[in-house]
């Protein structure tokens, strides 16, 4: 039987490392969750992320909400490090993302036309001249309705080669 490929999941400011989405991605992939529970600050979430994936590369990440944000800035500062991501509901809201400079063209984003915590009309905004892609969803934040769909966009991410290459 062939190996399951790993990713990490990067949970959200109000959940924790192991909910609904970790367990629907175990189902078809190897996923390491780091615990920021408690993290309310971004900076010491990505001070332990930027620890955590150190000497790594070909990081496929799936961030939910403000896991969404820190994978965005860990790519945005260590891009050798990844192969590709899925964020989910990203909490990229205008103040938050000053410090985003760079997007992988390897990327999906997933997000709720319900969603009453982020607002979609501004992760679009902060999409659209990254050229991401963005898989809009009848669904809201949590985004329980859509778990079919990170699985194949992670599929999909995985096996993507990455452009010019």
């Amino acid at each position: 039987m062939a190996e399951k490929p790993t990713i990490y999941f990067f949970h959200g400011l109000e959940s924790g490392p192991h909910g609904r989405k970790y367990h629907r991605l175990t189902d078809d992939f190897d996923v390491v969750s780091p615990d920021f529970e408690g993290m309310m600050d971004i900076w010491n979430r990505l001070e332990k992320a930027e620890r955590i994936t150190r000497q790594m590369s070909d990081l496929v990440v799936v961030g939910s909400s403000f896991g969404g944000l820190l994978a965005a800035l860990l790519y945005s500062r260590y891009p050798e490090r990844f192969h590709g991501y899925v964020l989910m509901a990203p909490a990229l809201r205008r103040g938050m993302v000053d410090e985003v400079e760079q997007m992988p063209e390897n990327a999906v984003v997933i997000h709720g036309t319900r969603d009453e915590v982020i607002p979609i009309d501004e992760v679009r905004e902060f999409c659209e001249p990254f050229g991401i892609e963005m898989i809009e969803v009848d669904d809201d934040h949590p985004l329980a309705n859509s778990m079919e769909v990170m699985v194949e966009s992670v599929n999909r991410v995985l096996n993507r080669q990455e452009r010019g290459s």
